[in-house]
């Protein structure tokens, strides 16, 4: 058992934090092994979707306030630390494969935000969510400023940064910032439940509906359906398309294979 967990099957890759003594806090270890595992995640033709959950009391409590694992006087010793966890979150957010989250507990501060990486959030009734980051006079890290914004608005993202505001797993629900809430000790069932779904499903096609969709804020729509376009045409030979093409024709469930 190391730092973070990991298991495939059924072409799901779970991912779990392992530092329940310290609620999955970040340090430097846990960070480098994140992006090892993460990249393990994306490059693996084998993996078609992701389980992301955190071990004992809660999901992630943000950093380790109390040993990062560097030297917090050096300022590169410092960047350094914060790239292993920025490339982990980027690989997450930009892989072409269903990502999901199984949130219990708190979900603070870097471990919010690690959370809001992931394409789908399932979370318990007693999870909680804050940008603690203002508590202690840090900025946001690990794409809380471009994801919470997008989410929800500026003036709400302004809110929950300035002020560090715990919200529950409910008002998180409200906020439209997770997808749904389950009753304490199903989130990780749930969330493996749905990751088998959409592993079996035509993650080809999933994958590149979710490039499109995190390009879409940022382009009109005449550049967008061009994407579309293109994405399609290049769909049209996959081998999911022909199958669930010829499924459909003959009246029964496809079978995909991500190809």
């Amino acid at each position: 058992m190391g730092i973070v967990n990991t298991n495939l099957a059924d072409g799901v890759f779970e991912i779990e934090l392992n530092r329940p003594d310290r609620i999955n806090a970040f340090n430097r270890e846990l960070g480098s092994e994140m992006y090892k595992v993460v990249l393990e995640a994306k490059e693996n033709p084998e993996v078609r979707a992701v389980l992301l959950y955190g071990k004992g009391r809660g999901f992630c409590s943000g950093g380790d306030l109390k040993d990062f694992g560097v030297d917090t006087n050096d300022p590169v010793a410092v960047k350094e630390f914060m790239q292993d966890g920025q490339r982990a979150i980027l690989w997450l957010y930009q892989m072409e494969k269903p990502v999901i989250a199984a949130v219990h507990g708190a979900a603070a501060g870097a471990g919010c935000n690690l959370a809001f990486a992931c394409d789908i959030i399932i979370a318990e009734e007693n999870a909680v969510f804050s940008e603690t980051f203002s508590k202690v006079g840090a900025l946001p890290d690990l794409g809380g400023l471009y994801f919470l914004p997008q989410k929800v608005g500026m003036h709400i993202a302004s809110e929950l940064i300035f002020t560090g505001k715990k919200i529950t797993a409910k008002e998180a629900l409200d906020y439209r910032l997770i997808n749904r809430v389950v009753k304490n000790g199903q989130a990780v069932e749930e969330a493996r439940d749905l990751a088998v779904e959409l592993a079996a499903g035509p993650t080809k096609v999933l994958g590149m509906a979710k490039k499109l969709m995190h390009q879409a804020p940022y382009s009109s729509l005449e550049e967008l359906l061009e994407k579309e376009a293109m994405g399609q045409a290049i769909i049209f030979q996959s081998k999911d398309f022909k199958e669930g093409r010829q499924a459909f024709n003959e009246k029964r469930q496809p079978r995909f294979e991500g190809k």
